[in-house]
């Protein structure tokens, strides 16, 4: 059975008594569950900071490493007033952006500004997406990097409507056309968050050929496409409907435990519950499923606040590495961010 016929049946479980979750009261925490959740954000963004900094300060460039999920963590943080420190928000947002300090320092001397962004399309994407458009921290000339980001990406974009995923992504252990669909996914939902002409028709074509998909993030991605699509041209695509199908093909795979393993068919783990949490708070599910998910993120987070993931790289062999841990912890701050966020916002309009 392709992913379309099983995700068209998987539809049902997101219905119940004829009212879909999407429209159920969404999760929500008590005074306490809010209190462990923040020192869990907190926790987590004081580790993430940490081997941010390391990475900077040993590497001197930006890469699609921990940079931009550094950024994204604490501009999610910030939303929920769980962190504090904006300036320094401010001093990584204005240098990540500057394509010099794409590259290691020793590069920077003769450094060719279109390669360097043509080897840095994940880059430029999670910059775009970490960034609020309206964030005054990021510089004064905020407009030109997004625009000129931007625009950069319509170029690299391929004939069959896909962008090449870059770095050490396509080591990644899971089919290549999947990390390129990924990553694809990621990229029509920046631009449609752009001020430049865009039609996302050619990309989704090229993410739908996946027939069967074998991670989680892959799966995030799509649902978080469809609500984009849903939210911003309603008239040109059943995107409602279309939301429902992905919410309950990612719903489906959740674990016994409340999570999901960045590769669908394994135990969980921060970075597949973290995609997955965040798409599913983002395009509102039903409280029960976000809730198992916080539950796992919260029980499994480290005394130094770090998430243990394993790597995604086949070459490690199912054993944590550092980058994995770094985006992992990364993004279930990303995910508890969100799930508050969502849960406050719910509470407000009661």
């Amino acid at each position: 059975m392709t992913l379309q016929s099983r995700v068209a049946a998987l539809s049902a479980l997101i219905w119940i008594g004829g009212v879909a979750l999407a429209d159920q009261p969404a999760w929500s925490q008590d005074a306490n569950g809010s209190q462990e959740t923040t020192r869990s954000i907190q926790r987590g963004l004081q580790y993430v900071r940490q081997a941010g900094e390391r990475w900077i300060e040993k590497r001197g460039c930006v890469s699609c490493h921990q940079i931009p999920t550094l950024i994204w963590s604490h501009e999610a943080a910030r939303q929920t007033e769980s962190m504090v420190d904006s300036d320094q928000l401010g001093d990584w947002e204005r240098w990540s952006t500057d394509v010099v300090n794409f590259v290691k320092p020793e590069q920077k001397t003769d450094l060719d500004h279109a390669a360097t962004m043509a080897s840095n399309i994940d880059t430029m994407t999670q910059l775009l997406l970490a960034i609020p458009p309206t964030n005054a921290s990021s510089a004064p000339n905020a407009t030109a990097w997004r625009s000129r980001l931007a625009e950069n990406l319509l170029e690299e974009q391929a004939a069959d409507g896909s962008w090449r995923a870059c770095g050490q992504l396509p080591a990644q252990r899971r089919p290549t056309k999947e990390t390129t669909a990924t990553t694809t996914a990621w990229t029509a939902l920046a631009l449609l968050t752009e001020s430049v002409e865009f039609d996302p028709s050619t990309a989704i074509r090229f993410i739908d050929s996946i027939d069967e998909p074998e991670s989680t993030e892959f799966l995030a991605t799509r649902l978080l496409l469809a609500h984009e699509m849903n939210r911003r041209r309603p008239g040109q695509s059943p995107s409602h409907s279309s939301t429902q199908r992905w919410q309950a093909a990612l719903i489906a795979h959740q674990n016994e435990d409340g999570g999901w393993g960045w590769k669908l068919a394994d135990a969980s783990d921060a970075l597949g519950t973290g995609y997955a949490l965040h798409a599913l708070a983002m395009t509102g599910t039903e409280s029960s499923v976000l809730d198992r998910a916080v539950s796992y993120l919260l029980a499994t987070q480290e005394p130094n606040g770090r998430w243990k993931v394993p790597g995604t790289k086949a070459s490690a062999k199912g054993k944590a590495t550092p980058t994995a841990n770094d985006w992992g912890s990364a993004w279930a701050v990303i995910a508890l961010s969100r799930s508050m966020k969502h849960s406050t916002s719910v509470k407000h309009n009661e």
